[in-house]
């Protein structure tokens, strides 16, 4: 069975899109819908159900999805491996990761990568959690930079950890303090993360409880660093943005040292792709270079 009718059947999976998966895949639409139904009739029953709103999954479509998944990433795998030992490293690697870690770690690290390794292609995805487990699990990326919670049967290898700070503008009563007491939060203005998203005010939560007046939600470090660079309220946030806060923001840990460790979730580091294992080596390098006093190297 020809393996791209695998591709096409996991990228229109993927995109939701006919039309999406040819551009992507880099054929014609009616190439596309060849290959289905042509996989459709191999299988004896269908992929997809076309209606109004676009294409979905039918029941034994979902079924066959993650071993169609399986089979890409073997062939993906046995290619790049081939590669190796020919000398010619090549290929694509597929990553997710937090918002934090492509602001704050990641560019660095892929750059890196890239000036060694220029032939190798890197598909990255910004994903919340709940994305980033699924992914993992689906195998559509190879691996997430996130934090310690790996689905069932991976692998988490530790980087780094990230200290919580508080953000603020300077000439927030706050910003006199080098660390601030979480008591002091009770009752002031702050913008917090909506659910599913970065999870610096859940973990500085269960170490100690404040209730703050939660003025806004927002559903990225960015948006947050706007709204308190506005004078907007306060927030919390990763030690790894630190180098990209507004001019008049200043961060200040939260006294406690509390934090999360951020590292990479991988199914199987012996098993991975040459491509995948050289990426995670350069990324630990990356972060034994990173000079930040809120940040300890694991």
């Amino acid at each position: 069975m020809s393996l791209s009718k695998y591709r096409a059947f996991v990228k229109i999976a993927q995109t939701g899109s006919l039309t999406s998966a040819a551009r992507q895949l880099g054929y014609s639409q009616p190439a596309v819908s060849h290959m289905i139904e042509s996989l459709e009739r191999e299988f004896g029953f269908p992929l997809f159900i076309r209606n109004r709103d676009g294409i979905l999954l039918t029941e034994n479509g979902k079924q066959v999805l993650d071993a169609c998944c399986q089979i890409i990433n073997d062939e993906n795998a046995l290619q790049e491996t081939i590669s190796s030992i020919n000398g010619l490293l090549s290929g694509t690697i597929h990553l997710g990761a937090y918002t934090s870690m492509m602001l704050g770690f990641l560019p660095r690290a892929i750059r890196s990568f890239s000036d060694i390794y220029p032939s190798i292609q890197i598909h990255l995805q910004e994903l919340l959690l709940s994305g980033l487990q699924d992914s993992l699990i689906r195998g559509s990326i190879d691996l997430a930079f996130m934090v310690n919670l790996a689905p069932k049967g991976f692998t988490f290898l530790p980087l780094i950890r990230d200290r919580i700070c508080v953000i603020m503008r300077e000439d927030h009563p706050f910003a006199s303090y080098e660390k601030v007491p979480p008591s002091l939060l009770n009752g002031c203005s702050f913008i917090k993360f909506g659910p599913e998203f970065d999870d610096y005010f859940d973990a500085s939560l269960k170490n100690a409880p404040f209730s703050p007046s939660i003025r806004y939600y927002v559903t990225s470090d960015v948006a947050a660093m706007s709204l308190v660079s506005d004078g907007l309220g306060i927030s919390v946030s990763s030690s790894l943005l630190q180098d990209i806060l507004p001019r008049n923001v200043v961060a200040r840990e939260l006294e406690g040292g509390f934090g999360r460790n951020l590292g990479i979730a991988v199914k199987s580091l012996r098993q991975a792709p040459p491509a995948v294992r050289e990426l995670i080596r350069i990324s630990k390098k990356a972060a034994q270079q990173m000079d930040s006093r809120h940040l300890t190297v694991l």
